[in-house]
């Protein structure tokens, strides 16, 4: 058995998932850390105007992130976060990306207008995101609600777990794995 890295080892476990649910493994929480700090990274400044859209807006944030009400002033913003993640996470491969990929294509297209048919993209994709990634979402969500505003810690971090599932599926095919 593996044991954990410095920086898996160094992650707080005492504080707990939205929800409360337990977290599942070292492995997979270090993963889910990894992919917030990631999307952190990437969509900092969009999830913070979305907090401080929600904050004007008299919308709570804890609510708002995961689905948006439609009529919401803050829809547009919200839009970017979907739009930044959807592009935070089309660079992996594997499993859930591969299984979103084509949502999260269609949510960076350019020229997506303020349309119905721009929120059904939007709300494929950000559905998507939160069907595969829901785990580094919420993480992503209580640490900006807890910080104020959304940032990283600037470690960097490459999801060679769920790269290397995929490029070793065909081998297992058949197996009892």
């Amino acid at each position: 058995r593996r044991q954990p890295s410095a920086f898996c080892a160094a992650l707080p476990w005492a504080i707990q998932p939205l929800g409360g649910e337990s977290m599942a493994s070292s492995s997979t929480s270090c993963r889910d850390y990894g992919l917030q700090q990631r999307i952190a990274g990437s969509c900092g400044a969009e999830v913070t105007a979305f907090m401080r859209c929600c904050d004007a807006s008299d919308l709570t944030f804890r609510d708002a992130f995961p689905s948006p009400p439609s009529s919401s002033p803050c829809a547009p913003a919200h839009q970017a976060v979907a739009r930044c993640v959807a592009q935070a996470l089309s660079s992996g491969r594997g499993g859930a990306y591969d299984s979103c990929a084509r949502d999260f294509a269609a949510a960076q297209c350019e020229g997506l207008g303020d349309t119905e048919a721009s929120a059904v993209v939007f709300r494929r994709s950000w559905a998507c995101a939160w069907r595969d990634f829901g785990a580094p979402l919420k993480m992503l969500l209580v640490t900006s609600e807890a910080m104020g505003e959304c940032r990283s810690s600037g470690v960097p971090f490459r999801d060679t777990e769920t790269a290397n599932e995929a490029k070793f599926r065909g081998a297992w095919a058949g197996t009892a794995l």
